[in-house]
């Protein structure tokens, strides 16, 4: 017997299915889509059969190819055939080899797995919550779905605060009834404690949940129960979505916006579009969960490529706070210097002598942005990365540390360049606000939450609880305060720094500051007060800011929608982002050259080739080019481009362009 297999690594893409013959004891057990160990030049590699040969289509000149034998079969798992599809449509999709996108797919290697745990949770129906009429609208919609033979796609458009979860979870337990399997994604599972939350206590023991701080003997049990039946729903981030079964039925992607769900190595893929190809062939239902959808999303749904379903209330009537914006430039005027405006500081008294809790965010780490001569404009760069070195106070004292490769310095107490002592820090960070907040507030109790304190799964168990229940009277932090806490005593959030990555060189940064206010301002007024918002700016013109202060997703998506038009942005088009790297400056820039000029002579439109907004990363010089492609056959151009170049980075639909 003569099989075809695809071995997961990466091959040239004119050579990714190898033939092996199979002993004859193994024969009886090979099928289509059985996953085989096989030699693989020195290694052995694991793989799946693509195509099994009869004997007379043997290779012949077997002594110039001599087809070596596979090791042996894996009995505990097999390739649902309709992924083998989904592999295919990955690697011509993103520009990847057939066998990277296999290995997404591929349960853990486990010679000896350690035995699971026989205990079950039981199933904890009696915590579904009655819905509102607005959710059991909805609910009744996407229930008659699940029943048709071809199903769009959904979007809940939801507010924050305004009960997705619970329509996630009853259309879940109507999937269940039919004997199908629920799949259920978030971004992260550090930063949506409640969602899990809420379905552990819905659903118990039928739960595999998935995560990256798990075992490999954990991993290959989530796997086996899921594959195997035995456990009906699983719960984790994008990985959860590559455990394959042939029995889906509900696909859940709750903050479809957030950008957790583009995989920044190759295979380089978008869950939502992988989500949908996984639906498609199992005929399963995907919904897609948000307050603030992506540009993209929230165009498929108003044109009718996604059904639209939108919750426009907070859950039990609660309003959305209403948000100050203050202008900073005013503050300046005052010869307030501190990173907190007086509209700021005045609120946060307000809320704490009503013995509520107050949330600060800051958008970004560190003390301070850089640090720079007042005397000459030098900049303190990281020698690596030549991006500025981010200022840090921590129980060891103080130093410059890049956010890329991690570089450390102590910090110049006079300029290198002019030896000026007017060295100084600019910007505000989390440390700097928090010491700013112990001074103004010495009895309230602070917690600073960012990825300094907060390294672990059981660290931000043991915030969330303490803030919770009233421990802590102000947090402070950075992105992970923005998502997925529902804290009932929350009463005031200020946002310290609005406009961190509002002037970025890119496409997006209008969308993403959008999004990160209106998440943050929602984190406040959960519980039967109405809570506010104070958002600090120096741009408090911008649309984003202004839209944002409004939770007013609609007056942002249409201006946005109109700029994309007109600069011929996605969903308009679609972007392929094209990285050469290298130590040497002229090499990286010498090999992104030889793409551009292909590019012209197939009358390709593109942007560059330009250095990136990073430059340099772990000293590797970065050059890139940014590729408009508005049809398929512009595609089919690109991947035959690619072909020639596929050491270079491809990412297609990248969400990251700096």
């Amino acid at each position: 017997m003569i099989i075809e297999v695809i071995p997961t690594t990466r091959t040239n893409i004119d050579l990714e299915v190898f033939s092996y013959s199979v002993p004859k004891e193994l024969e009886e057990s090979i099928k289509v889509g059985s996953i085989v160990t096989a030699p693989f030049g020195k290694k052995k590699l694991r793989g799946t059969v693509l195509r099994i040969k009869n004997n007379e289509l043997r290779i012949k000149n077997t002594t110039k190819y001599k087809i070596k034998d596979i090791i042996s079969i894996n009995p505990n798992f097999k390739m649902p055939k309709s992924y083998l599809s989904i592999v295919d449509w990955i690697s011509k999709y993103y520009f990847c080899s057939k066998g990277e996108a296999l290995s997404l797919f591929m349960p853990p290697e486990m010679k000896n797995p350690r035995k699971k745990s026989e205990e079950k949770d039981e199933k904890h129906e009696e915590h579904l919550k009655k819905l509102n009429t607005e959710q059991s609208d909805i609910f009744q919609k996407l229930k008659e779905k699940l029943g048709k033979k071809t199903k769009k796609p959904a979007l809940i458009h939801g507010v924050t605060g305004s009960g997705k979860t619970e329509v996630y979870i009853h259309l879940a337990k109507e999937v269940l009834k039919t004997g199908k399997q629920v799949v259920v994604l978030v971004p992260e599972i550090i930063l949506t404690p409640q969602t899990v939350e809420r379905f552990e206590e819905a659903f118990g023991g039928e739960i595999s949940l998935m995560h990256s701080k798990i075992s490999r003997s954990e991993k290959y049990h989530c796997y086996q129960d899921f594959i195997s039946g035995e456990r009906k729903i699983i719960v984790g981030p994008r990985s959860a979505l590559l455990v394959p079964s042939h029995n889906i039925g509900l696909i859940i992607i709750d903050e479809e916006q957030e950008d957790a769900y583009k995989q920044d190595k190759n295979p380089r893929y978008n869950t939502i579009d992988l989500a949908e190809k996984i639906a498609e062939k199992q005929n399963a239902l995907l919904i897609l969960g948000t307050a603030t959808p992506r540009v993209e999303t929230y165009f498929k749904a108003s044109t009718g490529i996604y059904d639209l379903f939108e919750l426009k209330n907070r859950h039990n009537q609660l309003l959305l706070p209403p948000a100050e914006v203050v202008d900073l430039k005013e503050e300046i005027k005052k010869k307030n210097y501190s990173p907190l405006s007086e509209k700021l500081i005045s609120n946060v008294e307000a809320t704490l002598s009503k013995k509520k809790q107050v949330l600060l965010f800051i958008n970004r780490r560190g003390t301070s942005t850089f640090v720079s001569c007042r005397e000459c404009g030098f900049v303190e760069n990281c020698p690596n990365c030549d991006i500025p070195l981010i200022h840090h106070i921590n129980s060891s004292g103080s130093s410059l540390r890049c956010h890329h490769c991690d570089y450390k310095k102590n910090v110049p107490t006079s300029c290198p360049e002019c030896q000026s002592a007017k060295i100084k820090f600019f910007g505000s960070g989390v440390e700097k606000v928090e010491f700013e907040i112990k001074k103004l507030f010495p009895k309230a109790r602070i917690k600073r939450v960012d990825s300094e304190t907060i390294k672990n799964k059981e660290d931000h168990k043991k915030f969330y609880s303490d803030f919770k229940n009233h421990k802590i009277d102000i947090a402070i932090g950075t992105q992970m305060l923005a998502k997925g806490f529902d804290i009932p005593g929350v009463d005031m959030v200020g946002i310290v720094s609005a406009d961190v990555g509002l002037h970025m060189p890119h496409f997006r940064a209008g969308e993403k500051t959008f999004r990160i206010l209106t998440q943050v301002s929602g984190r406040s007024g959960r519980s039967h007060n109405v809570g506010r918002t104070v958002i600090q700016t120096y741009w408090p013109e911008s649309g984003a800011i202004k839209a944002a202060s409004k939770h007013d997703y609609e007056l942002f998506y249409n201006q946005e929608i109109k700029h994309r038009k007109e600069l011929d942005y996605p969903p308009h088009s679609q972007l392929i982002r094209v990285v050469s790297e290298n130590k040497s400056s002229k090499k990286a820039k010498e090999e992104i050259e030889k793409v551009s000029k292909e590019l012209k002579k197939n009358n390709i439109d593109f942007i560059g080739p330009g250095l990136c907004f990073f430059q340099r990363i772990r000293d590797k010089w970065r050059y890139h080019i940014i590729i408009k492609s508005k049809s398929k056959t512009t595609n089919e151009k690109v991947r035959e481009i690619f072909e020639k170049h596929q050491y270079l980075t491809w990412d297609v639909d990248p969400y990251d362009l700096v």
